[in-house]
C-alpha cells in the first residue's frame, strides 16, 4: 500500500492534482490511504451492531457535572479516583451529568478534554440528560412551562446556578406565575413542540461532543407537589399521558438515531415502574419504551420502595410470593432488586405461552430492542447499619448480584457525593474492552 508520504510527494509534484482538492480532501485523501480497508468505511448496519456490542456490558459510575467539569482540587481528586476505580476493577463506564435539573451544565473544552482521556483507556462515557424538569429555560420561553394560577411559596433550588439560566425578558413581560414541584424544580410540557425541539438540539451537541451513549432522566409528567394546580401550556389534560410520552420517545429517538445511527440511547425509569408496568399520573409504561431506546435503567434503589413492595409468586423459577414493608425491601436488597427486574425482563422479553409473571396494566409487548442496565445504590444510610440491615460492601454486592442473575448487561452505581464503596467492586477487569 502507498504510504502517506509518497502520496504527499506526488500531489506537491503534480500541482494540477492539488488543485482539484481542497486541504480538507487531500488530509480525507491521505487518511484514507493510510487507514485499513475494513475501516475506511463501515455500514450503518455495522456501526449500530458495535455500538450494541460495545454497550453490553457496561459497568458505570456516575459523575455529577461539577466533578466533571471543575479544575479544583476537591472535584480533581473525585475525577481521578473513579477513573482510576475504572481502570483497576471490573468498572469500565462513567455516567456524567451534562444537564441537571437546573439546566445544561458542562464547560466544553473540559468535558472535550475527560472524553479524550476517557477513550484512551476504554471506558464507556454517558452523558445524562435531565429532560423536562428544567428550570434554564424559563424566562427566555415560559411558554414552555407549566404555570399556576396563584403564587405559592416555594424554594428554588436553582437559585445558586442561576448562571444556566437562558436570559430574557419573555417571562417579565407574560407576568405568568410558574409551577413548581415540592422541591422547587420548574418542569417543561412533555406535549410543547418547543420544548421537545430544545431537548434534542441540546442531545445533539452532546453526541457532537463524542459520548458513547445519551441516557435521559425525568422523561416524565411530575409527580411531586400539588400536580392539580398545574396548568399546561399545550397538554389538553384529556390525552392519557402514555400516548404523550410515547410520542416524545419516538420522536427523540427518530431525531437523534438520524442525526447518528450508532449512539446509544437509554431511559431511567422508577423502580416501581419495572413491577407495575407503568404509571398514568407520570406517563411512564413499559410498553412504550422498549421500541425507542436500547436500554432502561430502573432506579430499583431498596431505600426508595416507601411504600413497600409485592411481588407474585413465580412458580416457574421456584419464587415465592413476597410483600415486604418498606424496612423489610431494604433488609433485602438482593431480593427487592432481582425481583424487580426479573418482572420488567420478562416483559421486554416476551415468552410463548409458558410465560411466568405478567405485568399488571401492561399491554402486550410485540417487540422490543431495550436491555436492562439498572442503577444500583451505593448511598450509606445509618438507619441500615443500626437496624443490623445489609450495608455498606455486603449491601452493594447483594444489589449487584441480584441484578447480574437477571439480564448481564451491566449496572450502575448511584452515589450523589462521587464516593463509591471499592470493597464491593472485583478487582478482576471484567468489563467490555478491557
Amino acid at each position: 500500500m502507498v504510504g502517506a508520504s509518497a502520496v504527499m510527494a506526488v500531489v506537491f509534484l503534480l500541482p494540477s492534482l492539488a488543485s482539484r482538492l481542497d486541504k480538507t480532501g487531500v488530509l480525507a485523501f491521505l487518511a484514507s490511504v493510510d487507514a485499513p480497508v475494513a475501516e475506511q468505511r463501515k455500514t450503518k448496519e455495522e456501526l449500530v451492531a458495535e455500538a450494541m456490542e460495545k454497550s453490553s456490558g457496561i459497568k458505570a459510575l456516575y459523575m455529577t457535572a461539577d466533578v466533571a467539569n471543575d479544575p479544583g482540587a476537591g472535584a480533581v481528586g473525585l475525577r481521578k479516583n473513579i477513573i482510576r476505580l475504572a481502570e483497576e476493577t471490573e468498572i469500565n463506564g462513567i455516567v456524567i451529568d451534562v444537564k441537571e435539573v437546573c439546566g445544561p451544565d458542562y464547560h466544553e473544552q473540559a468535558l472535550k478534554k475527560l472524553l479524550r482521556e476517557l477513550r484512551e483507556k476504554n471506558i464507556w462515557a454517558i452523558a445524562r440528560v435531565a429532560a423536562f424538569k428544567d428550570a434554564s429555560q424559563r424566562e427566555a420561553h415560559p411558554e414552555w412551562y407549566l404555570t399556576r394560577a396563584a403564587s405559592k411559596k416555594v424554594s428554588d433550588w436553582c437559585l445558586r446556578k442561576r448562571r444556566l439560566t437562558a436570559r430574557g425578558s419573555a417571562l417579565q413581560e407574560s407576568g405568568k406565575i410558574l409551577w413548581q414541584d415540592d422541591k422547587g424544580g420548574y418542569w417543561l410540557d412533555p406535549a410543547s413542540d418547543g420544548a421537545r425541539e430544545y431537548l434534542a438540539s441540546f442531545a445533539k451537541k452532546i453526541i457532537d461532543l463524542g459520548f458513547d451513549e445519551l441516557q435521559f432522566d425525568y422523561i416524565r409528567f411530575p409527580s411531586d407537589g400539588d400536580v392539580a394546580a398545574a396548568q399546561y401550556p399545550v397538554y389538553d389534560g384529556k390525552t392519557l399521558k402514555y400516548g404523550v410520552m410515547k410520542s416524545f420517545f419516538e420522536y427523540l429517538s427518530k431525531e437523534l438515531k438520524t442525526h447518528k445511527s450508532d449512539i446509544i440511547l437509554s431511559a431511567d425509569l422508577f423502580g416501581y415502574v419495572a413491577v407495575q408496568g407503568g404509571d398514568d399520573t407520570i406517563g411512564q409504561r413499559l410498553a412504550d419504551i422498549g421500541g425507542s431506546f436500547d436500554y432502561v435503567s430502573f432506579m430499583v434503589y431498596p431505600s426508595h420502595y416507601y411504600n413497600g413492595v409485592q411481588f407474585p409468586a413465580d412458580p416457574v423459577r421456584d419464587f415465592a410470593a413476597v410483600n415486604f414493608s418498606f424496612a423489610e425491601a431494604r433488609a433485602h436488597p438482593d431480593i427487592t432488586v432481582g425481583r424487580s427486574l426479573q418482572i420488567a425482563y420478562d416483559f421486554l422479553n416476551p415468552a410463548p405461552a409458558s410465560s411466568t409473571v405478567a405485568v399488571a396494566g401492561s399491554p402486550p409487548l410485540s417487540s422490543s430492542r431495550a436491555r436492562l442496565r439498572p442503577w444500583l445504590e451505593d448511598f450509606f444510610h445509618e438507619a441500615d447499619r443500626v437496624a443490623d440491615r445489609p450495608w455498606g460492601a455486603t449491601k452493594v454486592r447483594l444489589e449487584i448480584d441480584a441484578a447480574e442473575k437477571v439480564e448481564d448487561h451491566g449496572w450502575m452505581l448511584w452515589n450523589a457525593s462521587n464516593v463509591y464503596t471499592e470493597d464491593a467492586l472485583k478487582k478482576d477487569a471484567t468489563g467490555a474492552d478491557k
